[in-house]
């Protein structure tokens, strides 16, 4: 059970995006949260250049475009396997590809199977780690950057 009411509408895949868009660390990053589906399956977010989230080359700032990348998966995940358990970044690796100009976006996947499958994989064990890779594209769709993240999720107890 959510132990409050940000933690209540975080839960809901309605309420989630705008409430993770004014989150500070996005919200000043330029971070839009689009879209999640109703059953925590996808989402969607962009990510717009402006000369407050740029680098001195007038390009993405890479801590923006990181924390871009580690947003979607755990909460999809999250949302997925309910409040019943934890998830969060462990350790992660970023690529980048080429300079992250205008309208940026990241588009994530999770499975219900895969979700299942590790629902399954904790009735064993207390804890597992999941990797995940997420891409940033630009408008042209091509990979701005490509981050591959080791997620730790456990039972809460």
């Amino acid at each position: 059970m959510p132990k409050t009411m940000l933690h209540r509408y975080t839960a809901s895949p309605t309420a989630f995006p705008v409430l993770a868009s004014l989150y500070p660390p996005l919200l000043g990053s330029g971070i839009r949260i689009r879209r999640i589906a109703p059953d925590w399956t996808s989402g969607e977010l962009t990510m717009r250049v402006a000369p407050w989230t740029a680098n001195t080359n007038g390009t993405a700032f890479g801590g923006a475009l990181f924390a871009a990348t580690d947003v979607l998966y755990g909460a999809l995940l999250s949302g997925q396997l309910g409040g019943g358990y934890q998830v969060w970044t462990k350790s992660a690796t970023i690529d980048f590809h080429r300079p992250g100009r205008g309208r940026l976006t990241c588009q994530v996947e999770v499975p219900a199977m895969e979700a299942d499958m590790i629902r399954e994989q904790l009735t064993e064990q207390r804890s597992t780690s999941v990797v995940h890779t997420a891409r940033i594209a630009d408008s042209r769709g091509d990979v701005v950057v490509e981050a591959r993240h080791t997620m730790f999720v456990r039972r809460r107890t």
